[in-house]
């Protein structure tokens, strides 16, 4: 037997189709991850490479979600096999319902210049995903999400009178709580050593108050 029967059965399987997903040999989605080439996959296709081009857009610590409801279907192209002996073609959308939710990262917004931009881009990748590139076929939301607070509300600086307690929010670090009470990131390691519990998110910690300064020494 052939060494290369075993690949050919499984290109064999892979063309005539995966479960109940009519599959027409393999794919890469937008993330790198190799798969049969069906409808649902080509669907996590185009929603990884939406995302993944918005995320390059944004920058770094941005999160994109993108949701497309719909699968699309197989549309032939048979004009290169004029013998009939196979058939090439794309898959694309009927009617395509997407949403793209842009979540900022701690401490940044999203103006509504760039949510129009970013709308604007996706709006012209999805309409050429359709069959009949036709703008009533497409439904796109683009919003924006609520950051992450990083150090919500703090209240006034701590000085030397006593110490205060706070609850730890996600996304928060010592050095912005430091920040927040006591002016300044560098007595992260007093809030550290106070609490040696931990200050994990959903913690309530203790603020210790600053140590006061000494007394300056007498002149001569």
């Amino acid at each position: 037997m052939s060494r290369f029967a075993p690949i050919l059965g499984l290109l064999i399987l892979a063309l005539l189709g995966c479960g109940d997903q009519m599959s027409r040999g393999i794919v890469i989605t937008g993330d790198g991850k190799v798969g049969s080439n069906n409808a649902r996959n080509q669907r996590e296709s185009a929603q990884d490479t939406l995302r993944i081009a918005i995320e390059d857009e944004l920058g770094k610590g941005w999160s994109v979600r993108v949701a497309i409801s719909e699968e699309p279907v197989w549309v032939a192209d048979r004009t290169g096999h004029p013998g009939g002996w196979g058939e090439d073609g794309t898959w694309r959308w009927e009617r395509l319902t997407a949403a793209v939710e842009l979540v900022p990262p701690p401490g940044q917004q999203l103006s509504e210049a760039k949510r129009a931009d970013i709308e604007e881009g996706s709006r012209k990748y999805l309409l050429g995903k359709l069959v009949r590139k036709d703008a009533a076929l497409l439904a796109l939301a683009v919003t924006a999400g609520a950051a992450t607070p990083a150090v919500v509300q703090a209240p006034a600086p701590v000085g030397a009178g006593g110490a205060r307690s706070y609850v730890v929010q996600p996304g928060d670090t010592l050095a912005d709580i430091s920040t927040a009470f006591y002016g300044s990131p560098q007595h992260w390691r007093l809030i550290a050593e106070a609490n040696p519990g931990g200050t994990a998110a959903g913690a309530s910690i203790v603020i210790p108050a600053l140590p006061a300064a000494p007394a300056p020494a007498p002149a001569p």
